[in-house]
């Protein structure tokens, strides 16, 4: 899986998240290891949440993760499991919000 794959799926993913309720400023640096490595970020400021292939270098958390077990996580309802490095305090609001996002459904075969 390329770069360009994973963080659209994971973009797509992760603006489902509910953000509204969060009044801190959260940016997490999240770097894609192994194949389809490369970085980009996740911002909540404001209630609303931005995803861009962007470092973040002044971030407050990060995460170093293979591509497809953020990709499994996200889609899972596993996000909880992600190991998270920096401020604790953020994390503990992080984690609770990507877990509102809906498990992924399943694709038929047709």
């Amino acid at each position: 899986m390329t770069y360009e794959e994973i963080f659209q799926r994971a973009k797509e993913r992760l603006l489902k998240a509910k953000t509204s309720d969060v009044k801190q400023t959260i940016a997490v640096q999240i770097n894609i290891i192994g194949e389809g490595h490369g970085s980009f970020y996740l911002k909540i400021k404001d209630g609303k949440m931005e995803v861009q292939p962007y470092n973040y270098w002044d971030n407050d958390i990060s995460l170093n993760v293979f591509g497809g077990e953020l990709l499994f996580a996200l889609e899972n309802k596993a996000s909880d499991k992600l190991g998270f490095y920096g401020d604790n305090y953020k994390i503990s609001i992080l984690k609770p919000v990507l877990m509102t996002i809906p498990k992924a459904r399943k694709q038929q075969k047709s």
